[in-house]
């Protein structure tokens, strides 16, 4: 799907392992990690101690306890600040090295939970480095290792794992495995629900990312347009509740990626569906049409309020908005639409924000020769070319650069 977000950060409390594991006493050591976020930390001080604690022909369960966590602060500080995946890894390894030998002694709870700590952690830097294989491997550990603790009723182990869970969906979802990521997704549903009943927790936001992901899993099954959208609403209902209770407006952007993932799904269908009359055909588009301006309203309200990432969503937003309205022959509002994309948005510069670029030129070429501009559809079809060679130089074998390109020269040969 275009807008939801992927892989999701799971809720790590290195405040907890750390300190629980002794380091309060390392002088000039200031850290804590929650929610992937890392205040100040005094590497030199961790790697010192690092030391220290490997000369020791033996030592004791706290001290094996105090190294793994350092171990997998510096670890978890690297991957931070986008260290290399090598040295990441192999410091989580030696984490899961020495828990593993703790667990070995007998069984603990505070050890397990460190372990799979150590192990989810490890996963979300194979996501982000691109390694979904190793990221899989990785999370099924940690499912595994707090498997224990989440049957016992641990609501920390149980919140882990529905997390957890979640990220595997999308992972089986990207390799194409769909049945597997469908119950890894239903599984994180009830994971999250059950960590509501037995503890104060609110997770009605991981609840609507998970139906989120649910709703593009849907999608891209082929199932029906009505399923795919109960999905989408439930997950609109979990944020508008979350945002209401907690006035946690920043969420507006979430809710406004939901209303563009419905809306291009209603999109899709309303051009392959065939209506009994003009009328009511009409009226599905301009329903598409009120999710998209509703989306591009919270969008454009986010990014006002200093939220930086809904301006590239807001970009995509609009882009859709243009093409609906010019499939629906609509030229003049789409003209505004994709004048304002294509004025606005120039200083972005990834590879897929030029491909949004150069659909959005297509677009308004073809608007420009429904309003019977011949002339600035040749400069929109003469400048998205541009863009469209620009990215085969990139990547000559990818279908949808070949498609835009064939679109073009489509473009090309109507206006003669």
């Amino acid at each position: 799907m275009l807008f939801s977000p992927e892989f999701v950060s799971l809720p790590f409390d290195w405040n907890l392992l750390l300190y629980g594991a002794g380091l309060a006493g390392v002088a000039g050591l200031a850290s804590v990690f929650t929610h992937g976020y890392q205040e100040e930390v005094d590497l030199d001080a961790v790697k010192n101690r690092v030391a220290e604690l490997e000369n020791l022909s033996s030592r004791t369960l706290e001290q094996n306890d105090e190294l793994a966590a350092l171990y997998a602060a510096w670890a978890t500080v690297l991957y931070d600040t986008e260290g290399a995946l090598d040295e990441i890894a192999d410091l989580f390894g030696k984490a899961e090295a020495v828990l593993v030998a703790v667990l070995a002694q007998g069984d603990d709870d505070k050890t397990r939970q460190q372990l799979g700590t150590v192990y989810l952690t490890l996963g979300g830097a194979y996501n982000d480095y691109g390694d979904l294989g190793l990221a899989e491997n990785s999370y099924q550990k940690a499912v595994e290792t707090l498997k224990p603790l989440d049957e016992a009723g641990n609501a920390e182990a149980k919140a882990d794992v529905a997390g957890i869970k979640l990220n595997l969906g999308i992972i089986y979802r990207e390799l194409g495995e769909f049945e597997r990521a469908k119950t890894c997704l239903d599984e994180s549903f009830l994971e999250y629900r059950a960590v509501e009943k037995i503890t104060d927790d609110d997770t009605r936001f991981h609840m609507a990312t998970v139906s989120v992901q649910q709703g593009n899993l849907l999608y891209e099954m082929g199932e029906s347009v009505d399923t795919v959208v109960d999905a989408y609403n439930r997950a609109m209902r979990l944020y508008v509740e979350v945002i209401e209770d907690q006035q946690q407006t920043t969420l507006e952007r979430e809710l406004a990626n939901v209303l563009l993932d419905r809306s291009l799904v209603t999109y899709e269908n309303w051009v392959s569906q065939k209506f009994d009359s003009e009328e009511e055909r009409k009226k599905n588009i301009d329903n598409v049409l009120l999710d998209i301006s509703r989306g591009i309203e919270l969008l454009e309200k986010q990014f006002n309020e200093g939220n930086a990432p809904a301006r590239y969503d807001l970009f995509h937003a609009i882009a859709l908005h243009g093409k609906v309205l010019c499939d629906a022959e609509n030229f003049p509002e789409a003209k505004k639409s994709l004048d304002r994309v294509i004025d606005e948005f120039a200083d972005l510069g990834e590879e897929d924000d030029l491909m949004q670029m150069a659909m959005a030129y297509a677009t308004r070429a073809i608007v420009h020769f429904g309003l019977g501009e011949k002339k600035l559809s040749e400069q929109d079809c003469q400048k998205g070319s541009e863009m469209v060679s620009q990215l085969l130089q990139a990547d000559s074998d990818d279908e949808e650069i070949q498609e835009l390109r064939q679109q073009f020269q489509m473009l090309f040969e109507q206006l003669g």
